[in-house]
Order: C-alpha cells, then structure tokens, then sequence
C-alpha cells in the first residue's frame, strides 16, 4: 500500500536526509560526479535546510511510504498561483510500483485545493526517463536552463510545466 504523509518534524527530515544521500548519488552520480552530488545535498537536501524551508519558504514535505517503509520523499514550494514540484525521489529497488504516479497524483490534488494554476519543476536534460514521465503526465518542456550549484558547477536541465484547469 502507498502511502503519503507530511514531513513536519525533525525526526522526519531526517529520514528524508537519509533517503536523499541514497537516492540522489543513484540518480546523479551517472550524469555529474559525486563531489557536486554531495554539494547540492548538503546545500538543498540536508535536515536543516529542510526545516529552513518549510519555516521561510512556503515548502511542504512529504515522505513516501510502500507497506509502512520509508522509499522516496516528495518537496513542493507553494508561490502564490504557482507550485514548484521541487523534489521528487524514491528509491531505485521501489521504482516501478505506481510510488510515483501516486505521489504526481497527490500533487495535483495538493494544487487543486490551493488554488494553484500551474506547476513547474525543473530536471536535468540527461535524465530522459523522469522526462519523459513528466510528458506523459501533461508537462511541457518550456525552456532549457543551466543551473550553478555553489561549488561552481553547473548543470543543464529543463524547466517544464504544467497549466491547470481553472474553473
């Protein structure tokens, strides 16, 4: 059974610390080295940068659950009409069981009930298979960006959308 709740203690961002270290080198490794991997979890992905941006930035976490085990985490950014699908990860060995459909699923009905217009996230160009979930499920490629992580390095990702139906 998937299931899908808040992320709202500490304890909590800790296990999403713990999934990202896993499941980003899995993801990232491949397309970039794990230097800059380890760069953008400490920057983004770490238990108190979670916290900070769900206090100061209008974040929502979510921990992604298949038969009561912690597999993936999911990070939106509410910002005003618009939803940032900031993070959506889970872990290798769970890929392939409706985890993520259902959690695509939950972020529609998140944005249904916010009032919110479109959603945007952003992937990197060299991961072909998230993108093409992504076109399946009604997002649009709109712009190719290169995006710096601190350390100075950068990547080239894609930011897509997805307009809403508005009644």
């Amino acid at each position: 059974m998937i299931e899908i709740k808040r992320a709202d203690k500490r304890t909590e961002f800790k296990v999403i610390e713990k999934l990202a270290n896993e499941i980003l080198h899995q993801v990232y490794d491949p397309i970039i080295t794990a230097e800059h991997t380890d760069c953008f979890l400490t920057e983004f992905q770490s238990e108190n940068v979670i916290e900070d941006q769900i206090k100061n930035e209008n974040f929502s976490y979510f921990l992604l659950n298949y038969n009561t085990k912690n597999v993936g985490y999911l990070g939106v950014q509410k910002l005003n009409k618009k939803l940032i699908l900031s993070k959506l990860y889970i872990l290798e060995s769970f890929r392939g069981l409706k985890i993520g459909k259902a959690a695509l699923e939950y972020v529609n009905e998140f944005a249904a009930n916010n009032g919110i217009e479109k959603i945007e996230l952003i992937v990197n160009q060299q991961n072909q298979n998230t993108i093409d979930i992504y076109l399946k499920k009604g997002f649009k490629i709109i712009e190719s960006v290169v995006n710096s992580l601190p350390n100075g390095y950068s990547v080239e990702d894609y930011k897509m959308e997805k307009i809403l139906k508005t009644e």
